[in-house]
């Protein structure tokens, strides 16, 4: 309250205000997808501003609009594999919006996806005291009442566990460890993908992102065919179909017409060119 008036914090503005750029300015998350390992193509991009979940749901549909899922059939399962797991970039994002150096007026925060890793880095440098090494064992923090209010929704806890969380993450996927540095005045976290191997990444997939094809009632022959679409990248048509798993016509189109309905492949095309790969 000031001169008997109630005033809005700048933390409450973070949070609650639908017009924070009048108020704080600085609080923009740049997104970018880079072609390649550098900087210089531009594929996509946005100016992310706003309260600061909403901010943080608008980084999640860019993220995995531009970031890979694969699938794989693995013991009559459809997997969903993603390039990376979600949940260590979301940590390091809030640990970016947590503790980055809202004085700096002109710096954001910056994520940026290339083909072989995302980097996040965060305008500020550590905390005094602090060095890279003493982030898993260590807490402090820069921004004592936004870090309330993660902690509270359950975003951030009190033990400084959040570089640990982004260890496991990455290391439960089956990538390498995320890396931290400092560059001048900014924090960066970068993690690591899979490249071309991302379809190995199957070792830690949560219930969620698996579909028992059993349950679908798909029989032994939907689901060859589904694994030989999915996994070899086969194209079939019906004739194809019949012959490779040796059926009459009419069996052939009731199997494809089921896997089409459960939308586990795709037509294309039409009439006797109609082909059928995995959707």
């Amino acid at each position: 309250m000031f001169k008997g008036k109630f005033h809005p914090t700048n933390t409450g503005i973070l949070f609650f205000s639908g017009e924070v750029s009048n108020y704080i300015p600085q609080n923009v998350i740049k997104m970018a997808r880079f072609k390649g390992a550098t900087r210089a193509n531009i594929i996509d991009s946005k100016e992310i501003k706003g309260p600061i979940y909403r901010m943080i749901d608008e980084v999640e549909i860019f993220f995995k609009r531009n970031t890979r899922i694969a699938n794989k059939i693995v013991d009559f399962k459809r997997v969903d594999i993603p390039e990376y797991p979600y949940p260590a970039i979301r940590e390091a994002l809030i640990n970016a919006i947590a503790h980055r150096d809202y004085n700096r007026s002109g710096a954001q925060i910056m994520v940026s996806i290339y083909d072989d890793r995302v980097e996040i880095s965060s305008p500020g440098s550590l905390v005094s005291g602090l060095s890279i090494n003493d982030l898993e064992n260590k807490h402090e923090t820069r921004n004592d009442a936004i870090c309330e209010i993660f902690k509270l929704t359950k975003d951030m806890e009190t033990f400084g566990t959040g570089i640990g969380k982004m260890k496991d993450f990455m290391r439960d996927h089956g990538l390498k460890e995320p890396e931290f540095r400092l560059e001048g005045n900014f924090f960066v976290v970068t993690f690591y993908g899979p490249g071309e191997n991302i379809l190995d990444l199957v070792s830690d997939i949560p219930d969620d992102r698996m579909t028992d094809l059993k349950e679908l009632g798909l029989n032994d022959r939907q689901i060859k065919a589904l694994e030989m679409m999915v996994n070899e990248n086969i194209t079939f048509t019906n004739s194809l179909y019949q012959k490779m798993l040796n059926l009459e016509r009419r069996t052939a189109s009731r199997d494809l017409k089921k896997l089409l309905d459960l939308k586990q492949i795709r037509k294309i095309g039409s009439g006797r060119g109609t082909k059928y790969k995995a959707s």
